[in-house]
């Protein structure tokens, strides 16, 4: 899949409101020492935009990358037009160009969900080294209760890759509760829950599942 054609081809993938473990996620962020100016939020795997501009409208030193070059144009115009600030880029998930012990906290929302489980494992382990101890993080993982949970290309044991629609060619891996504790051994749990919903680029029956993971180093 093309990312840099997914916001230009299908404009339903820029979602405006923020997504509401996001919105929940802000009084721990509230509670880190310093005043929120201070405070290093990264989010990686912005898409178009809408948790950078959320966090910058707290007040927040706002970070991120992702991997779409138009995500990153469409970002910036929309932080333009709001007259705020943050610091993009683009970069891998498993890569991240800052260095270690810099964040106060990470946001990783429904992004590492694309890669293999070897992959997601490589991603938690760059951004436990790149938090700073005391940081927190939030991450959101897609429930094997998910309605794509089985479709498209099976690659390895609960890795799909859809074979037509506008995540076609994309992996996406998907996890129980248990899985989540393993991948997430490193850091200390603050809380772990389950969220379902139909979806807001789905129709009919279509249920979106997910784990999120909110936690400490």
């Amino acid at each position: 899949m093309d990312w840099d054609k997914l916001y230009i081809k299908h404009p339903e993938f820029c979602i405006k409101e923020p997504a509401k473990e996001i919105v929940d996620f802000i009084p721990i962020l509230k509670k880190l020492p310093g005043t929120n100016s201070e405070k290093k939020i990264y989010d990686l795997g912005f898409g178009a935009g809408r948790h950078v501009i959320y966090l910058a409208k707290q007040g927040f030193d706002v970070y991120g990358d992702d991997i779409s070059l138009s995500g990153l144009e469409i970002t910036r115009q929309w932080l333009k037009k709001e007259r705020l600030s943050a610091k993009l880029g683009i970069s891998d998930m498993t890569k991240i160009p800052y260095p270690d012990d810099f964040f106060d906290a990470i946001i990783n929302r429904g992004v590492i969900t694309h890669n293999t489980k070897n992959g997601i494992g490589a991603c938690i382990k760059e951004m436990y080294k790149k938090l700073k101890n005391g940081g927190k993080i939030i991450v959101t993982f897609i429930s094997t209760e998910s309605s794509e949970y089985g479709k498209g290309e099976k690659i390895a044991e609960n890795t799909f890759i859809p074979t037509e629609g506008p995540e076609k060619g994309v992996i996406h891996h998907f996890v129980d509760s248990s899985e989540v504790e393993e991948l997430m051994k490193d850091f200390k749990k603050i809380s772990l829950y389950k969220y379902r919903h139909k979806g807001l680029l789905k129709i009919g029956n279509y249920i979106s599942a997910h784990w999120i993971y909110v936690g400490e180093k």
